[in-house]
Order: structure tokens, then sequence, then C-alpha cells
């Protein structure tokens, strides 16, 4: 492996490049930009073609079900034939589905085409997720992961609000024809300037989605993204109706999740994403998860629209601290023949904690009633659950040199 200078981003191996790298991370904006920008739109455009509130909402989560169990096997996949064959077809796959939803004449025809884009994605995100670990130097990974979370970021703050506009004047076609146009923009460059970063030999990748929970620092990993993403889909649900109680305008309670969106990315895009380059990934996560549990448990006692401005801004701090520390994590403790499977495991845990959180809302209704415990102060004690396990591997990691990790580190 070439030697690279600390204060780059990332380290040429092979056939790998600057070029093919910026490729990726445009792969990265694309895939979560569609995902984003859809959110908002699924559900009425099923609504439009005959759906029932209960199809709609089938097709909407089917997106999410068949994509969280497609990145386990996407996982195992990508540590066989490399990240760049599940990239490109993860593209063309999506790129495709999108350009045939204005086609779909009754919902049972989209609920087809949701299945088959929740499996070009679940293609997409482990496998650009092992790229960025694999050509990453140790040293340079946390700001790499950053670079990756602002990407992620920066589709949340414009994808929603564009598609929206672009639907109110031109219709969901003009919509679903940008995605997929979009898809296939950047399928062109990913085949011709995206190298194969699995270079080594493939006798290390046997590894199963339990040997990787069996080390305590991917599990910090997957414990923290399950903890982050329960956190917001529980933002997702119950602050629009607090925005309503205290009678705020929709566009004002979209701004307060513009707010968080902005906060994630100027931690990530500035020095602050290569903070876990210094600190450590545990010190790094404590910090991330700290800032998520304040925003959380102060939420429910504000008043006022600059408020919880200020505590959704805390919580996007919080949240660009806390990504880079914990994806970073995912290559630190794997090596190439198993980092796919790592970064499968890693998706499908993401996708679940949003799923989760949703999912809940009645549960959680039914606890604010029962025992006046909001549900963001009940997040905010899942976030502290995450904190407090992330001190303890901290801990237990401080002057033990033989506490060998059941993955083997590159």
């Amino acid at each position: 492996m070439m030697k690279v200078p600390d204060n780059m981003v990332t380290s040429t191996t092979g056939s790998q490049s600057r070029s093919g790298l910026l490729v990726v991370y445009a792969v990265v904006f694309v895939s979560f930009f569609d995902n984003h920008s859809l959110l908002p739109l699924i559900s009425p455009y099923a609504r439009s073609l005959g759906a029932s509130v209960a199809l709609a909402g089938l097709i909407v989560g089917a997106y999410s079900a068949v994509n969280l169990l497609g990145n386990l096997g996407a996982g195992y996949w990508i540590d066989r034939t490399g990240r760049k064959l599940p990239l490109v077809a993860g593209l063309a796959i999506v790129g495709f589905a999108l350009l045939l939803y204005p086609f779909a004449t009754d919902p049972y025809a989209l609920l087809g085409l949701r299945t088959i884009h929740g499996l070009g994605a679940a293609l997409m995100s482990p496998a650009s997720l092992a790229y960025i670990g694999d050509t990453a130097t140790p040293t340079t990974r946390g700001r790499a992961m950053a670079l990756y979370g602002a990407a992620i970021g920066l589709t949340v703050l414009i994808g929603p609000p564009l598609a929206g506009f672009i639907r109110d004047r031109l219709g969901y076609s003009y919509v679903f024809a940008m995605l997929s146009a979009l898809m296939f923009i950047v399928v062109i460059p990913a085949y011709l300037f995206v190298g194969e970063s699995l270079t080594r030999a493939r006798e290390g990748a046997n590894q199963n989605a339990w040997q990787l929970l069996r080390n305590r620092r991917l599990f910090l990993a997957y414990t923290s993204a399950f903890c982050l993403m329960f956190s917001l889909g529980s933002l997702i649900v119950f602050l629009p109706l607090i925005g309503q109680e205290l009678g705020l305008a929709s566009s004002r309670v979209g701004l307060l999740f513009a707010s968080f969106a902005l906060a994630a990315i100027l931690v990530q895009a500035l020095p602050f994403g290569r903070i876990s380059d210094r600190w450590g990934r545990e010190r790094t996560i404590m910090l991330g998860l700290g800032l998520i549990a304040i925003a959380l448990f102060f939420l429910p006692v504000l008043d006022g629209w600059e408020t919880l401005l200020g505590a959704m801004f805390v919580y996007g701090i919080g949240f660009g601290f806390l990504f880079p520390a914990m994806t970073a994590l995912i290559a630190d403790e794997t090596e190439p023949q198993n980092r796919g499977m790592a970064s499968g495991v890693f998706t499908a845990v993401y996708s679940l904690g949003v799923t989760v959180g949703t999912g809940m809302a009645g549960g959680l209704l039914w606890l604010q009633q029962a025992a006046q415990v909001h549900p963001f102060q009940f997040a905010a004690f899942l976030v502290v659950l995450g904190f407090v396990w992330a001190g303890v591997t901290w801990w237990r990691r401080q002057g033990i040199v033989n506490d060998t990790p059941a993955i083997s580190k590159p």
C-alpha cells in the first residue's frame, strides 16, 4: 500500500484514485438523495393510484423492509465479488425502478417497484461504506467517514424541499425522472473510474453476523447506530406533533429538521469531522451520544420555536460527532474480506433503528399517557444506555493490550 501523508483524506491502493473516491461519494449522495426526496411523496402518490391508507403504508414500508434484509445479503456478496459491481448494479436497478414509477397503473405495481427499488438501494450503502473503509488510512478514517456523513446530511437538507417544489410545479413523474436521471448519470463514472478496492486474498471472508456482533467495538458501532436512528425515528413522528401543539406552521417545523441537518453537515465538513482520528472512536461516540441525549431531554419542555431550533441544532452537532466515529469503527475492526458483511450489518441496524423508532409511536404515546414519560425522554434514556456502553468499552480498552477482538484488524 502506498504511503500517503496524513493530511490527505484517503490513501490510494492499487488502481484506486482520488477521482474514484469522489465518484463513490457521489453514489452516496444520489442514493440517499433518492430516499429522502421520496419520503414525503410516496404515500400521497400511492393514494393517487387508488391505494387504501393501509396499502399506502405497506408500499412505504416495503422499501425499508426489503432494504433492511437486503443489506445483510449484500454484505455477504460484497465480500466475495468486491465493491464495484454492487455499486454499479445498485445504481442501475434503482435507476430502472424509478424510471418505471410513472407507468405504475395501480398500487400493486407500485408495491412491486418499491420492492425492486429497496433491493437495489440495499447494494449501494454497504458497498460504498466498505469502499471508503478500504481506501482510507487508519489515521484518516474519521475524516473520510465525516465526508460520507456530510453527503447524507446534505440530502436531508435539500432533497425533500426540492422534490416537493418539482412535484407542486410539474407533478410526480418529473420527480421520478429527475431521480432516475441522477442514477444513470452517476453509473457511468462509477463504471469507468471506480477501481476495485478488495484486492487481498479472500480466505478471511467467512464471518457471519453473529461473529461480528461478538466484537465489542463493532457491537458498540451497531448499538450507537440503533440509538441514533431510534431517536431520529421518534423525532420524525413526534416533533411535528409538538409543532402543532405550539401552533407552528409546517414550514417552521421543516426548518427544525433543517437546523439539525445543517449542524450535522457543518461539524462533519469542518475540521471537527476528524476529531475521532485524534480523540479515539469511543470518546467521540460518547460526546455525540451525550449531546443527542441532552437535546432529546430538553425538547419536550421547550415552548418556543427559537429554543426548539437551538435544541435541534445541538442534536445535529451530536450527530456530526457520532456518525464519523461509529462508521470509522467499522473499518478499524475489520479486514477487507469481512468489511462488506460488517457494513451490511451496520446499514441494516441503521435502518432497523428508524423503523422501530417510528413503529413504536403508539407504544411511546401510551407510555406518555400512563407514566408521563415523553417519547423524546424515552429516546434520551435509550441514548444514555448507549453512552454508558461506549464508556464501558472505552474503559475496558485502557491499558488492555491483549484484549484481541473477534475480528482481526487490517
